[in-house]
C-alpha cells in the first residue's frame, strides 16, 4: 500500500464525519456504497425518509443494512504504534497502565513484560509469534496488526471456510459449514485463503483501472488550469488591443470601450464558469476514486482475509460504479476569444457597432467533424466540410476565426479556402486544389493551436471518397437516335454534369455509356416479379400474373428470373447499377441460392435455373457460405474464386443493402464489378467473349427463406475511372 500522511489517514479511515470521534470497536463502523464511512449510531443523525446522504460525498443510499469494517481496528493500531511513544497492555486482567512492550499476532493483543511471561509459560499461548514493539515502528504494512475473525454464531470459532452459494457468499466456521452449509442443500465450500486470494486478484485488477482514470484525470485538471490562466492571459492581451484602438478613436471609442469590456467579462464569466464546473465535477470524481483506492488499499494490505471478504461486495460494487462512469478528458472550454477591429472608419460610432465585438469559441475538439467529399485528384478542387461543436454537442456558433493550412508531399503549407456555413450552425467548407499526387494533411488551427487533423491522399486510383448524388441529378440529357431506352454519351456531345458528381476523367468518361435498360417482364419466369416500369425485380410472386404473360411464348421456363430488353454490343463500355436490398425470413439450408446476377447469350440463358457455367455467360451469385454462416457473393471462373463478400449474417431478420456497379468493356473483354457507395472495385473477369450481343439478367431463389429486390438504375454518378 502506498502510505499516505498518518494524519490524513487518521482523518479519512478513523474518524466519523459526523461526531468526528475515532472509531473504536463499540461504534461498529459501517461502510458505505461509496466507501466512506460513518459509525453506526449517526446514521439515524444523518437519514431521513429512508435515504442515507453520506456525509463526505453526498451520494445518497437508500437505508440498508450496512456493511461493518472490521479492518478499522487494524488501521487504528497501526497508527498509535506509529504516532505515540508508549502503547498500553491489552492483556487480560493487566493493568491498562502498564506499557507494552510487544504484540502477540495472534491474539492481536499488545502486551506488557508481565503478560508477555505469562504468555510463554501458558500451553495454549506458548507458541504464539510475539513481536516486540519497536519492529512494529518500522512495519511498512497493516500484517502484523491484524485482529483474528471470529464466528458471530459460534463465538472463538475461527472463520476457515467460505461458501460459495449465491444466497451465502459469506465466510463460515466449520461448525456453521456442519449444521447450516451442507452440500446436499447446494451450499458449496472453498478453503477461505483460495477464495480471498481470487477476489483480492479481482479487485486489484480493478484498482489499476480506477488508478489509470484518476491519472487522466489529474492529466485534465492540469489541462483545465492551464486553459483557464491562458484565458486569463488572453483577456489582458485584448485588453490592451482594445485600448490601443480606443485611444486613437477618443470619445466615442471611450463610451463603447466599457461595452466590449463587459462582453469580455461575460466570455471569460462564461467561459471559467464551464471549466469551474468541469474542475469540480472531475475533482469529485477524482476524491471519489482516490477515497476508494485508498481504502481498497487500506482494506487489501494486510492478510486479514475474511474481515476482507464481508467488504468485498462492496468494495467490488463501488469499483465497478466508478471504472464506467464516463467523463470529458479534455476541458469544457478553450482560451479562443479574441477582438475583431478590421473596417473601422470616421463614422466611429457606426464603425464601432457594426465592426468591432468580441468574438469567442466553445468549440470541442473531441466533437469536431471533417468530412472529405470526393476523391482527390490532381488539378481538381477537393471540399471538405467541418462541423463544429461545443463540449454539449451542440453546434458552435463560430465565424471562422480558425485556420485551415494543408501541408502537400512536398512540406509546404498552404492555407485552405475556408467558406462560412452560417453562423449559428458550426458548418464550413474548405475547399483546396492540389497540384501534385501523395499524401497531404489538413489542420485545423485556433490561436495557433491545432485542434483538429485529418490525412488524405491524392491521386488516381484514390476511390476512398464517393459522394452520395441527389435523384435530381440522376437524369441527365442524353442522346438515342432511335429513341431506345438505351442511353448513352456519344463522344463530342458529353453534357456538363453537375458539380457534385464524381466525374472523373472526361476524356475516359465520354467514352463510357451510361446504361438505363430495363427488364423485359413478358419473358420472367412466372415465379419472380418485374414491376410495371421494368426498373425493379423481386425473386417472388406479387399480385395476379396476367394470362397474356403467363402464356407469353418467350417466357423463361427453367431460368428462374428475367432478362433486359435491350443487349450490349460490340464495340463499347457500358457501365450501370444495380440496387441490391436482401432479407433473410428464415436461414438458409446449405449452399442455397439467395440471387444470380450477370451478362449472357440469349442462348445461354433458359437452359437452366440460372446461368453460372453455361457457354457465353458471367455472373455474380449471392448464396449461403457454410464457412462464414451467411450470405456471400462470389465470382468464380476458371477454378478460380474472383470474389468472395459476405453481405448478411444467416439469421432471421437480418437484412442489408448494397449499390453494385457493372462496367462491361467490349473492347478488352473485361467485366468488371464495384462497390459503388464505397467506391471499391470488387473485382474483374476477363476473356468475356463479346462477338455476339450480351443481355443483362437478374435471377432470384428461395423467396420463402431469403426476400431479394433488385433496382436497376443509370449508372453516370458513379462511373469509375478506368487504368
Amino acid at each position: 500500500m502506498e502510505m499516505e500522511s498518518l494524519d490524513d489517514l487518521q482523518k479519512q479511515l478513523l474518524t466519523c464525519p459526523v461526531c468526528l470521534d475515532d472509531f473504536h470497536d463499540d461504534t461498529h463502523t459501517k461502510v458505505l456504497p461509496c466507501l466512506h464511512l460513518l459509525c453506526e449510531t449517526c446514521i439515524p443523525k444523518v437519514a431521513k425518509d429512508g435515504v442515507l446522504p453520506c456525509p463526505t460525498c453526498r451520494m445518497e443510499h437508500s437505508i440498508a443494512s450496512f456493511p461493518t469494517d472490521n479492518t478499522t481496528r487494524d488501521l487504528s493500531d497501526y497508527v498509535v504504534v506509529k504516532t505515540s511513544p508508549t502503547v498500553s497492555c491489552e492483556g487480560r486482567g493487566c493493568n491498562e497502565t502498564n506499557v507494552a512492550s510487544h504484540r502477540c499476532r495472534p491474539c492481536g493483543e499488545f502486551l506488557c513484560l508481565d503478560c508477555v511471561a505469562a504468555h510463554r509459560r501458558t500451553t495454549v499461548t506458548r507458541k504464539h509469534d510475539l513481536i516486540p514493539l519497536e519492529e512494529l515502528r518500522d512495519a511498512t504494512d497493516f500484517t502484523a496488526f491484524c485482529h483474528p475473525q471470529t464466528c458471530q454464531v459460534h463465538p472463538g470459532k475461527a472463520l476457515e471456510l467460505y461458501c460459495n452459494k449465491k444466497e451465502c457468499e459469506k465466510p463460515i466456521c466449520v461448525t456453521c459449514a456442519m449444521l447450516y452449509h451442507q452440500y446436499q442443500e447446494g451450499h458449496a465450500l472453498v478453503d477461505i485463503c483460495t477464495v480471498g486470494n481470487q477476489k483480492q486478484d479481482e479487485i486489484k485488477q480493478m484498482v489499476c483501472s480506477v488508478k489509470e482514470k484518476s491519472n487522466i484525470i489529474s492529466k485534465v485538471l492540469n489541462e483545465i488550469d492551464d486553459e483557464r490562466k491562458e484565458i486569463n492571459l488572453r483577456k489582458d492581451q485584448i485588453y490592451n488591443e482594445i485600448d490601443g484602438v480606443i485611444e486613437i478613436l477618443h470619445q466615442q471609442i471611450d463610451r463603447t470601450k466599457e461595452t466590449l469590456k463587459e462582453k469580455v467579462n461575460k466570455q471569460v464569466s462564461q467561459k471559467c464558469q464551464s471549466l469551474e464546473e468541469q474542475d469540480l465535477k472531475l475533482k469529485n470524481l477524482k476524491t471519489n476514486i482516490d477515497h476508494s483506492v485508498l481504502y481498497t488499499d487500506k482494506v487489501m494490505s494486510h492478510s486479514n482475509i475474511p474481515a476482507f471478504l464481508q467488504l468485498n461486495k462492496t468494495i467490488s460494487d463501488r469499483l465497478q460504479n466508478l471504472t464506467v462512469e464516463q467523463f470529458d478528458k479534455e476541458p469544457w472550454e478553450m482560451a479562443a476569444f479574441g477582438l475583431d477591429c478590421s473596417g473601422v472608419s470616421t463614422d466611429i460610432q457606426t464603425t464601432l457597432d457594426q465592426k468591432m465585438h468580441i468574438w469567442s469559441s466553445s468549440i470541442f475538439p473531441p466533437n469536431t467533424s471533417i468530412q472529405q467529399r470526393r476523391a482527390a485528384i490532381p488539378g481538381e478542387e477537393v471540399v471538405f466540410d467541418i462541423e463544429l461543436f461545443t463540449s454539449e454537442k451542440t453546434p458552435a456558433a463560430e465565424e471562422a476565426h480558425f485556420q485551415a493550412m494543408i501541408t502537400d508531399p512536398r512540406g509546404d503549407i498552404l492555407p485552405g479556402k475556408i467558406k462560412d456555413g452560417g453562423l449559428q450552425n458550426g458548418k464550413f467548407s474548405i475547399r483546396y486544389v492540389p497540384m501534385v499526387e501523395g499524401a497531404y494533411k489538413l489542420e485545423l488551427t485556433l490561436q495557433n493551436k491545432t485542434f483538429a487533423s485529418r490525412q488524405f491522399t491524392v491521386g488516381e486510383g484514390n476511390t476512398s471518397f464517393v459522394e452520395e448524388v441527389s435523384e435530381d441529378s440522376r437524369d441527365l440529357k442524353t442522346v438515342s437516335a432511335d429513341d431506345t431506352d438505351m442511353k448513352e454519351f456519344p463522344e463530342g456531345e458529353v453534357p456538363k454534369l453537375p458539380e457534385q458528381i464524381v466525374t472523373n476523367n472526361p476524356e475516359i468518361f465520354s467514352t463510357i455509356r451510361q446504361i438505363r435498360f430495363f427488364l423485359d417482364k413478358q419473358t420472367a419466369h412466372k415465379e419472380v416479379t418485374v414491376t410495371e416500369d421494368g426498373t425493379t425485380f423481386t425473386n417472388n410472386q406479387q399480385g395476379v400474373v396476367p394470362k397474356s404473360s403467363v402464356s407469353h411464348p418467350n417466357r423463361h421456363k427453367k431460368f428462374k428470373g428475367a432478362r433486359g430488353t435491350h443487349v450490349f454490343t460490340h464495340p463499347g463500355r457500358y457501365f450501370y447499377e444495380v440496387i441490391l436490398e436482401m432479407k433473410v425470413v428464415a436461414p438458409l439450408q446449405q449452399n442455397n441460392i439467395a440471387f444470380e446476377i450477370g451478362i449472357a447469350r440469349k442462348s445461354s440463358i433458359d437452359n437452366k435455373k440460372y446461368i453460372e457455367g453455361q457457354p457465353y455467360a458471367w455472373s455474380m451469385i449471392g448464396a449461403h457460405h457454410p464457412a462464414c454462416d451467411a450470405v456471400c457473393v462470389h465470382v468464380v471462373r476458371d477454378r478460380k474464386v474472383l470474389l468472395h463478400k459476405v453481405l448478411v449474417k444467416n439469421q432471421v431478420d437480418e437484412e442489408c443493402r448494397i449499390v453494385l456497379g457493372f462496367l462491361l468493356n467490349t473492347d478488352a473483354g473485361t467485366w468488371e464489378i464495384y462497390n459503388s457507395e464505397e467506391g471499391e472495385k470488387l473485382c474483374i473477369v476477363k476473356n468475356v467473349n463479346c462477338d455476339e450481343p450480351l443481355f443483362p439478367v437478374v435471377s432470384g431463389y428461395n423467396s420463402s427463406q431469403v426476400q431479394v429486390t433488385a433496382n436497376f438504375v443509370t449508372g453516370h454518378q458513379h462511373a469509375p475511372v478506368e487504368e
